[in-house]
């Protein structure tokens, strides 16, 4: 195998430089070996075939230590591309000390790099006995420790590569002519300058790749423009021409005066979303500096056209209208005559102009996901995805890879290639998780770090996901009182409670009863009148349901009545609040402990119309000092079921107080206060 000899004065790692060049093309074909001549002795003798010395001096002192086969070439070097950029892209004219660790070698590096085409600079010598604090720039090879101190800029660009002409010496003696090493030459001279074409070898290459820049910023479907850092047009795109109707023939003028004679108005060097009109067109305009070596270096400017803009909104809406991932409602949808729900009203649309976590919470029925929507669609984040679930109706096995979604291959019966939770299908965008005090503990806790970091990792996976989005909480319960129980965390209620909402529920405003009535009534294509009793009886009611209840009551009335509305025409459970319950009274009586029935309705009712589960029923017995086992618990649940008072629900919706329940609570206060007792002696039923 053929071996090439690397000749130096000392050992430094000048040697391992050179033998990596050498290595990049010649390895598996030929061998590199390093000598020193400082500990060369009289009589040693080199044998490579090749002896590459670094300085013409060398070649002298070296010839007592080479056999007379060997052939010496003194090695070429030039530079890398990427460094010969760098001081390329300095501005013509700039003052630059050139550093290296002696006089002799500096002018040498000077030379270099004149000989390599750089000529356009003015290079200072360095000389450790001068002050140069008028020089902000300095090149050095390899020798960054000379460089004083003051000087911030230091393009250092290290040892010199060796040129491919000391290759091609190398190849002609050895006479090699292997496609491989030819196809590593290759490679290897594109990252080098080339020093028999000097730096015009690379304005080829720099034509290429302006030819390809041009490409890229003529596809851009906005108009762009650069300028020098005196403003003087340096190149344009085809888009910035077929807006304002410019030729090539304003390349080096002036941006400013072309501006304001095509526009006729006055021209800014800051443009931030400035919007302009043009020829019956709406432009925006946006500008930014760009710097080289801490100094401006020119403008770059941008031009959308707004109708397009409008076009990308569209079909962004499109798109998510057809995944379902947009909101169905806006303020404009929720119809609200009372005060107590004008200000709800107006302090939700305040809320939406923030970015920060929403807690909505009002009784089941209030509009709670009307208010949600409502918030998403006025807030900035409208024209990004609006993705809602439920927390209650989704089994809790199923409801965490909703949410965070899932790797192939996590669970059985995945999909393949696996899912996108929820909250990477609403990135940008707003997430509503209603019902998010039925929310299990266990995701109580994933749920925090999303509020946290906004941070996901799906399932079966390591990798976080980072997601940019909204999250906005909606609940029936009592929060606090969860909390109380165990059953919510804590700190997931503080990080959800940052903008808290309650919605009244219609027995508090009573004067958007019968305007929601009318309202619903109106969408069934019907107009009715009330009488002034059953226009009384609607008033009284407590609507449980509050405006849900309300819109089946409308649907019953608008099929069984005519055009005028009588207490005969209103539901039956409406019109038993007035009923006698004294039978049902007397049978509790007989069968149960009245002590127990009333404790349990008494929690029934403080849950305003929100689920209630045996065990949370059982746990608050026991706070009240009432002891009640859970068989007893079912029992009254049953009989209450059979009396009507209470809907029982499987699953995790639990147990909900009816109309004729409420109904019955409130004759129990006005039986107590006929018979002259205390309300306190048969439970709170406030």
């Amino acid at each position: 195998m053929k071996s090439i000899g690397i000749l130096t004065l000392i050992p430094s790692n000048l040697n391992d430089f050179i033998s990596n060049n050498l290595e990049k093309v010649f390895s598996n074909y030929v061998i590199v070996n390093n000598y020193y001549l400082s500990q060369l002795h009289p009589g040693d003798v080199i044998t490579d075939d090749i002896i590459v010395v670094t300085a013409q001096s060398h070649a002298r002192k070296a010839q007592k230590y080479i056999s007379n086969h060997s052939r010496i070439i003194v090695l070429r070097r030039t530079l890398p591309n990427n460094e010969i950029y760098k001081i390329s892209a300095i501005p013509k004219g700039t003052s630059v000390l050139v550093v290296n660790d002696s006089p002799e070698n500096t002018n040498e590096a000077i030379a270099f790099l004149c000989q390599i085409g750089i000529t356009h600079l003015n290079f200072i010598p360095y000389d450790s006995h001068k002050e140069y604090k008028d020089v902000n720039i300095a090149i050095t090879l390899g020798e960054a420790s000379f460089v004083p101190p003051h000087i911030l800029t230091i393009i250092d660009v290290g040892h010199r590569c060796v040129d491919i002409t000391t290759f091609l010496s190398i190849l002609n003696y050895f006479n090699m002519d292997k496609k491989e090493i030819s196809s590593r030459l290759i490679k290897y001279s594109d990252t080098v300058v080339t020093l028999d074409t000097g730096i015009k070898s690379h304005y080829k290459e720099l034509f290429m790749k302006n030819v390809q820049l041009d490409t890229v910023v003529n596809l851009s479907h906005n108009g762009i423009v650069l300028t020098d850092e005196n403003d003087f047009i340096l190149l344009y795109n085809k888009k910035f021409s077929q807006l304002f109707k410019i030729d090539d023939s304003v390349i080096g003028q002036h941006f400013p005066t072309i501006f304001q004679s095509i526009v006729a108005q006055e021209f800014s060097k800051e443009y931030v979303d400035e919007l302009i009109e043009f020829q019956n067109r709406s432009l925006l305009i946006n500008s930014s500096k760009f710097e080289y070596f801490g100094e401006t270096a020119g403008t770059y400017f941008e031009v959308q056209e707004v109708t397009r803009i409008r076009h990308l909104e569209q079909s962004l809406a499109k798109k998510l209208h057809n995944k379902g991932l947009v909101t169905r409602y806006t303020f404009a949808s929720i119809q609200a005559k009372s005060a107590k729900m004008q200000e709800c009203l107006q302090l939700a649309q305040r809320l939406a102009l923030s970015d920060l976590t929403v807690l909505i919470m009002g009784e089941s029925g209030t509009g709670k996901e009307l208010i949600a929507h409502s918030i998403h669609a006025a807030s900035p984040r409208s024209i990004y995805p609006f993705v809602a679930i439920n927390c209650a109706s989704v089994p809790e096995t199923l409801l965490e890879s909703e949410l965070f979604g899932y790797e192939a291959g996590s669970f059985t019966g995945a999909v393949k290639e696996g899912k996108p939770g929820l909250f990477e299908q609403a990135n940008n965008g707003t997430v509503f998780l209603d019902e998010i005090g039925d929310m299990p503990l266990s995701l109580q806790v994933r749920l925090l770090r999303v509020l946290q970091e906004r941070q996901i990792m799906r399932v079966g996976s390591r990798n976080v996901i980072n997601v940019n989005i909204r999250v906005i909480a909606a609940t029936n319960k009592n929060l606090l009182n969860e909390v109380q129980r165990g059953s919510f965390r804590q700190d997931l209620f503080y990080r959800l409670n940052v903008l808290p909402i309650t919605i009244p529920p219609l027995r508090e405003r009573a004067e958007d009863i019968l305007h929601l009535f009318h309202f619903f009534m109106k969408q069934q294509n019907k107009k009715v009148t009330f009488t002034q009793e059953a226009e009384s009886q609607l008033l009284k009611y407590r609507w449980p349901g509050n405006v849900r209840e309300l819109a089946n009551a409308v649907a019953y009335i608008s099929f069984m009545a005519t055009d005028v509305v009588d207490v005969c025409d209103l539901p039956a459970y409406i019109l038993d609040i007035n009923s006698d319950f004294s039978m049902e009274f007397r049978y509790i009586s007989t069968i149960c402990d009245t002590e127990k029935v009333f404790q349990v309705l008494s929690i029934f009712s403080q849950h305003n119309a929100g689920g209630v589960g045996r065990k949370s029923l059982e746990a608050e017995c026991l706070q009240t000092g009432l002891v009640i086992t859970e068989s007893e618990i079912r029992r009254l649940l049953s009989i209450f079921t059979k009396l009507g008072w209470v809907n029982s629900n499987v699953g995790r919706g639990g147990s909900h107080l009816t109309a004729k329940g409420l109904a019955f609570i409130d004759w129990m206060k006005r039986y107590n206060t006929s018979m002259g007792q205390d309300e306190s002696n048969v439970g709170s039923f406030a």
